[in-house]
């Protein structure tokens, strides 16, 4: 019996289906722009027809994408590309859409210490909106923006929601934009971080770099439990060092000075120290100018700008 033999058909079926592959991908737009980006020449067409296949379909989901929220590659903001060194590859890089995310957070490595919620991490004074504003916020707005400006030193407080914190992270951001390093801290969250680190003495190292930070954000203070330790051996030093070496630093409160007097005369142990207290008010009275900012809640307003 005459032994049969399918190579022959497969090897045609093989060859027929890779000639007309290479017919579609001449043909491809996709392709034909890629290859003329990367400078590849059209050679690779013949030579690396498959693996040119495989990477077009591996970059179909990014064609019309409307942004980072609509990908649907594995690695949100990351693509396959084409590049030919003497053999076609494909390499992994980063999307125009997360280049403008990494250039929007660029700034980011300024920071020696951040509290900084994501949403608030790029939010910049030139890009709030002013439309249906209040007089009031107008007023504060431009206040902050002149002190940011001259790096001068404010005690923003006033209702909850009001926006102190989004306008000191907008002045944090643009200080770290200029090339500056500053630094933002949940004074709440700080004192929690500085009692669990009381015992290996790590905390000595935060101190350090708030002292040193060209700009200095104090958000939320008035918030915190007031102990002698954090009071006495942890803020009134770091606001001591950065009087004398004439940094800006800037608040957000809830209290007024009066109510932030009284809210440091005690601590969380009921010990009354009225002059301890004084001490604490009027350095931040010497670093800053009060500005007071009330009215609507504007978290949900400044978050989704």
């Amino acid at each position: 019996m005459e032994k049969l033999s399918f190579n022959p058909v497969i090897n045609n079926d093989m060859e027929k289906n890779t000639k007309q592959l290479i017919q579609e991908l001449s043909q491809d737009k996709t392709v034909l722009r890629v290859f003329q980006k990367n400078e590849i020449s059209k050679e690779c067409l013949e030579r690396y027809p498959w693996k040119i296949q495989r990477w077009l379909n591996s970059f179909r989901p990014c064609q019309g994408c409307k942004g980072l929220s609509f990908c649907k590659q594995s690695r949100k903001g990351y693509f396959e590309n084409l590049v030919y060194d003497g053999i076609l590859q494909t390499v992994q890089e980063a999307c125009r859409y997360e280049k403008d995310r990494q250039n929007a957070r660029a700034h980011i490595r300024n920071y020696l210490v951040s509290d900084l919620s994501s949403h608030l991490e790029t939010v910049s004074f030139k890009n709030i909106s002013t439309k249906d504003e209040t007089e009031e916020y107008l007023q504060v707005l431009a206040e902050a923006m002149d002190a940011s400006a001259k790096g001068e030193g404010l005690y923003i407080y006033g209702t909850m929601g009001s926006g102190k914190t989004y306008l000191s992270a907008c002045a944090c951001n643009d200080h770290a934009r200029s090339g500056q390093k500053v630094a933002f801290i949940h004074y709440p969250s700080f004192c929690q971080r500085m009692q669990s680190s009381m015992q290996d003495g790590e905390y000595k190292s935060e101190i350090a770099r708030l002292s040193f930070a060209a700009f200095l954000v104090i958000d939320d203070i008035g918030a915190e439990s007031v102990t002698e330790w954090n009071r006495d051996s942890i803020l009134l030093p770091l606001l001591n060092e950065r009087f004398e070496e004439g940094l800006p630093t800037w608040f957000t409160s809830n209290d007024d000075y009066e109510s932030l007097l009284v809210h440091f005369t005690f601590s969380n142990r009921g010990k009354q120290e009225e002059l301890k207290a004084t001490r604490i008010l009027e350095r931040i009275q010497a670093m800053s100018r009060p500005v007071v900012l009330t009215g609507k809640d504007r978290r949900n307003i400044l978050s989704n700008r």
